[in-house]
């Protein structure tokens, strides 16, 4: 048995995680760059040296903010996968039917599409402080691999139960066919950010990106089709009533 936090634990914690908000609050105001230990003590009405309490550099300060919007993002979709299996249980329909599983990949993809709408500020900070190269030091970005590791787990979990019941072929190697996936949709977001003259809208590329990796991966065409129809309700409205062709 562990021992129940302190007061002063409890209260410590406490202010780290009102300083994290704050911090995220620059960051969604004023952009990566503009966070410093500096600006954050201001931000907070705290003496600079104060901080250091909390975050022992910078980088620390980057690196709980990045946990933290990982944290938040793997919760949420551990949440709409339980969602998701609730409404297929309530239709009678099982996770380890090749559709069911096959349908929960869909809305997967659904999910990585909408969470920078849903989920901006956790969203949009983990994917800039990925592409911040050297913002963090080695040991600090090492201490946020298991949050990003509880975020894959989502998409494993969903990718292995596939295989279990035959919705797609076995892979060699689990983790790297997730990486593979998550990568994919993630470029695909990349593109609508620079969707001037694109022909397909983020959420259509998503759409051909899943369809196509489905398909690779040993998918019957007929069971991704049936599975994407019976995703359809955790869709958005909006790419619910889009054409049905992929």
């Amino acid at each position: 048995m562990t021992d129940a936090p302190t007061r002063t634990q409890r209260r410590h914690a406490a202010r780290r995680a009102e300083l994290l908000e704050l911090a995220g609050g620059i960051v969604d105001g004023d952009g990566l760059d503009a966070l410093t230990m500096t600006s954050l003590a201001a931000a907070a009405d705290y003496a600079p040296a104060s901080l250091y309490t909390y975050f022992a550099s910078r980088s620390a300060l980057l690196a709980a903010l990045q946990e933290q919007a990982l944290t938040r993002l793997a919760d949420a979709a551990t949440d709409a996968v339980r969602r998701w299996d609730d409404d297929l249980a309530a239709a009678g329909r099982r996770t380890d039917d090749r559709v069911g599983a096959l349908a929960r990949l869909w809305a997967f993809s659904d999910l990585v599409v909408r969470a920078p709408e849903e989920h901006p500020r956790d969203f949009v900070l983990q994917q800039d402080l990925l592409a911040a190269v050297g913002a963090e030091t080695e040991a600090d970005a090492a201490g946020v691999v298991p949050a990003a590791m509880a975020v894959l787990a989502v998409p494993s979990s969903l990718l292995l139960d596939a295989e279990r019941c035959g919705a797609v072929d076995p892979a060699d190697d689990p983790l790297t066919r997730t990486l593979v996936w998550v990568a994919a949709l993630n470029g695909a977001l990349l593109a609508g950010r620079v969707r001037a003259g694109l022909p397909l809208t983020t959420s259509d590329l998503a759409d051909h990106l899943t369809a196509t990796v489905l398909l690779g991966w040993g998918a019957p065409a007929d069971d991704v089709a049936a599975a994407r129809a019976l995703a359809q309700p955790w869709r958005t409205p909006a790419r619910s009533e889009r054409s049905e062709e992929w």
